[in-house]
């Protein structure tokens, strides 16, 4: 009984027995694979969360707070501390047509949302945070979940290096799927760098905006990069002089430099200004992605 299932040369032929326990043992170590595969794409996706999170809460990891999701999207500690959600922007409920992520919205009560200080309070006492979510032996970063459903864009404010990938692939996630804010169409917080009417029109709001630098210049104290020829009407984004060497050891990771960068296509995020033309300061390396040659490997 035992040799019909373990072929022996003796019984049919030493080539034919080879062959058939080669089969048997590939199709066994296929089965075995997946096998083994199923669990481990879980642990690795949950392994890549907890990565991203510790690389977002840095060293205040231990500084925790447990809260509550408020109805206008603070979050709140018992203590009445209150903080706001870093590096998002949620567009205003009136012009949003989208429905965002159901965190915070736990009627069985097993999840649990935890604030990490990520600096000082602002002016209205509101204190930025990371909110990590915390449903079982599941963790989450509240931030990511939102852009991946495309309840909010990713504003670059304390985030970098690994962390600020992270939050980046996710708003790329919704984008491509056009989930949320990103199902708008025109609508949508992206604009064109020569569509000046819309640029003016969202002064004062947080916006992406895409297109290709026409020209640099520079002064002792500003970078300037123009995106017309006309600086009194065009588009213009300004960075400090001294922060050129921080937006450049960021973009040189993808083989380019601020005084490189003319003629090239780039994307901008950060609030409009109204300044000789719609304006846009850069403060954080991350509001500055260059899009061309992404075929070839290049750029953000």
């Amino acid at each position: 009984m035992f040799k019909e299932y373990w072929p022996f040369p003796e019984k049919i032929g030493a080539e034919e027995s080879v062959k058939g326990f080669a089969a048997r043992n590939w199709m066994f170590s296929v089965v075995w694979l997946i096998l083994l595969t199923v669990p481990s794409v879980a642990d690795e996706a949950g392994r890549a969360e907890r990565d991203a999170i510790s690389a977002c809460v840095a060293d205040n990891a231990h500084t925790g707070t447990l809260v509550e999701r408020s109805a206008n999207g603070e979050f709140v500690a018992g203590t009445g501390q209150r903080f706001l959600a870093t590096d998002i922007d949620f567009l205003p409920a009136e012009n949003a047509s989208h429905s965002s992520s159901n965190i915070g919205d736990d009627p069985k009560g097993s999840q649990t949302l935890e604030a990490i200080p990520a600096g000082p309070a602002n002016r209205w006492g509101l204190i930025p945070a990371w909110i990590v979510v915390r449903n079982g032996d599941t963790l989450e970063l509240l931030q990511a979940d939102e852009l991946e459903t495309g309840g909010a864009i990713f504003v670059p404010e304390r985030a970098s290096g690994s962390c600020a990938r992270h939050l980046r692939q996710a708003e790329s996630s919704a984008r491509e799927q056009k989930t949320g804010i990103w199902a708008r169409g025109k609508d949508a917080p992206v604009h064109s760098v020569t569509d000046l009417e819309n640029l003016e029109a969202a002064a004062g709001n947080y916006v992406i905006a895409s297109g290709r630098i026409v020209s640099l210049g520079k002064t002792r104290s500003t970078r300037y990069l123009n995106f017309g020829r006309y600086w009194k009407t065009d588009f213009t984004v300004t960075l400090k002089a001294s922060d050129e060497d921080r937006f450049d050891a960021i973009l040189s990771q993808n083989g380019w430099r601020i005084e490189n960068l003319a003629n090239k296509t780039v994307e901008i995020r950060g609030v409009v200004q109204v300044r000789d033309g719609p304006l846009i300061a850069l403060r954080h390396p991350e509001q500055l992605v260059v899009i061309e040659d992404k075929r070839a490997g290049r750029g953000g």
